[in-house]
């Protein structure tokens, strides 16, 4: 039986062909890019994740649709450098990210059409964006892996979930070798190569690869990012799509909402936590056969009436 192969990838390997800082005040902001015209990707990772867990998903929907894609790491996180990296309170997130937004398009004119797509915490600051309207011309917010009721009633089992997590590793292979295997976090071939080292940072005393993001130290935010985020996800204007792993995710809000049309609800078993990373394709699809409701439209370059 061949080795498997649990080498680290380059950040550029799949998906993204730049990466920019972008300065505001005195943070420094790390951004995955690809592309320039189409439509927009706005891309929100979850805590503990970086920008390059979008990267199997870029891949993808970059040879489906004419697009750009934006995926920052956030504070605290990958290689973004900020002065409170350790402020991770729904507010001040989301003005980092409105910011990020503003810097690579000022001009409000020619602002693209977008997706606003958020992963698991991420999918919390995607939802406050789109309700507040920061984010201009959004075809559709895109939820990922993240529902109110269960967020909160899983919370009291994290630090349980954290415990295991080991805390240092003797190296980058064997970092992905344990993100490829642990239940708690699974991140599949080849997504893992390139994602999980993104995540780490090698403390040159001890030799060991540490987490950059310690998430025992988000704890105090974790019951602020999600509170009501079903009421505020059914508040939004945008078309709206939430994509789980399993239909006993849903809360009782979001269930009688789905029963009356009101957003679209998608089922992607077996992918783990991070679909758009473990099931690239199934997110792909979902996000292409919406995009083609306006693609006649975009294309002529057609004011879409949102």
């Amino acid at each position: 039986m061949s080795k498997v192969d649990l080498s680290p990838l380059p950040w550029n390997t799949h998906g993204f062909d730049e990466k920019e800082t972008v300065e505001i005040d005195n943070d420094k902001f790390n951004i995955y890019r690809y592309g320039k015209k189409g439509v927009l990707f706005f891309c929100i990772h979850g805590a503990g994740y970086t920008g390059l867990s979008f990267a199997q998903f870029a891949e993808m929907i970059k040879d489906k649709i004419e697009c750009q894609i934006v995926a920052p790491d956030l504070r605290g996180h990958g290689k973004t450098e900020c002065e409170h990296p350790f402020d991770f309170s729904k507010d001040r997130i989301v003005k980092d990210l409105s910011a990020i937004y503003e810097k690579l398009y000022p001009d409000e004119a020619s602002r693209p059409y977008a997706f606003v797509v958020g992963h698991s915490m991420g999918g919390a600051m995607a939802i406050r964006l789109c309700r507040e309207n920061i984010i201009s011309n959004v075809l559709s917010l895109i939820v990922i892996d993240v529902v109110e009721g269960t967020a909160l009633s899983s919370l009291a089992n994290m630090p349980q979930v954290l415990r295991r997590r080991p805390k240092h590793f003797k190296s980058l292979e064997e970092a992905i070798h344990w993100a490829t295997t642990a239940s708690d976090t699974l991140c599949r071939l080849p997504g893992a190569r390139q994602s999980v080292p993104s995540q780490l940072r090698k403390n040159e005393q001890t030799g060991f690869y540490e987490w950059i993001c310690d998430l025992a130290k988000t704890q105090p935010f974790w019951v602020e990012w999600f509170t009501g985020i079903s009421h505020e996800f059914l508040e939004c204007k945008q078309g709206k799509v939430l994509i789980i792993g399993h239909v006993d995710s849903m809360d009782s809000e979001l269930i009688r909402a789905e029963m009356e049309g009101k957003y679209q609800n998608v089922i992607v078993p077996d992918a783990g936590h991070a679909i758009h990373e473990n099931d690239a394709e199934a997110v792909t699809n979902v996000i292409k056969s919406i995009y083609q409701r306006f693609e006649v439209l975009i294309k002529k370059n057609l004011k879409i009436h949102l």
